[in-house]
């Protein structure tokens, strides 16, 4: 699925997370809809700013891309069951929840009661899960991060490889096959895509579905090729 990362109301592609860093792309909503002709169904959106600030700042974008008829994955700064709440109503089909889970692992619970579609973020740098905008690193391990997640109601994982997020410089499939490894649910990967191959080895893998950012908007990878591809894996 396409990614369309929110910074003070524009689509940006950051290198690593840093602020500052990679592509400006405008207007999330017209970004979108050219994303939506081009067959995309499915969108991931991460509010960064609400990452950093620890609340959603950006939820009028998602209310925009629910008028054009896209399922969105939504994330970004969900710390409390009412932000979880409030992401929902304006129209997110499933939520990412990733520093909130980090720092307290009973919230997964409160926060995927009553059938709401909660994913968990796993974001890895460097062997450790990070969260807080990836600027803060924990002392969990990937394989720490199961242990608890894996008795949560959660209907799958975000895993990001932070440390290639956004450089395009190839995703770690060793890893990835560790993750599939530890877990049946559903696998969404994320982090240094830069090829139709790159997706194929995550398909090999294990990975249910990947989210596409740099490689989609430098042009390396075609939404059409990627969208082929996951019909021939599914």
């Amino acid at each position: 699925m396409p990614s369309i990362d929110l910074e003070a109301g524009r689509a940006v592609k950051r290198i690593r997370g840093v602020r500052g860093t990679g592509l400006v792309l405008g207007d999330p909503v017209d970004l979108a809809r050219r994303l939506a002709d081009a067959g995309a169904r499915w969108i991931h959106v991460v509010d960064l700013d609400g990452a950093e600030a620890g609340r959603p700042l950006n939820m009028g974008v998602l209310r925009g891309l629910k008028d054009l008829g896209l399922m969105v994955q939504y994330g970004g700064g969900l710390r409390t069951v009412d932000d979880v709440e409030a992401a929902i109503s304006a129209g997110a089909d499933r939520v990412v929840i990733g520093s909130a889970w980090t720092l307290d692992p009973s919230f997964m619970g409160e926060a995927a009661s009553g059938g709401r579609a909660v994913m968990a973020a796993i974001d890895e740098r460097g062997g450790r899960i990070v969260h807080g905008g990836w600027r803060a690193e924990s002392e969990l391990t990937l394989e720490d991060a199961l242990r608890i997640l894996e008795d949560m109601p959660v209907v799958g994982y975000l895993y990001t490889q932070v440390d290639v997020e956004g450089t395009m410089g190839g995703p770690d499939v060793r890893r990835v096959r560790t993750l599939r490894g530890l877990t049946r649910r559903l696998l969404v990967c994320a982090g240094g895509i830069a090829s139709i191959k790159d997706l194929e080895e995550l398909c090999r893998a294990g990975a249910d579905g990947a989210v596409l950012g740099m490689a989609l908007y430098s042009g390396a990878v075609a939404l059409e090729d990627a969208l082929e591809l996951a019909r021939r894996c599914s």
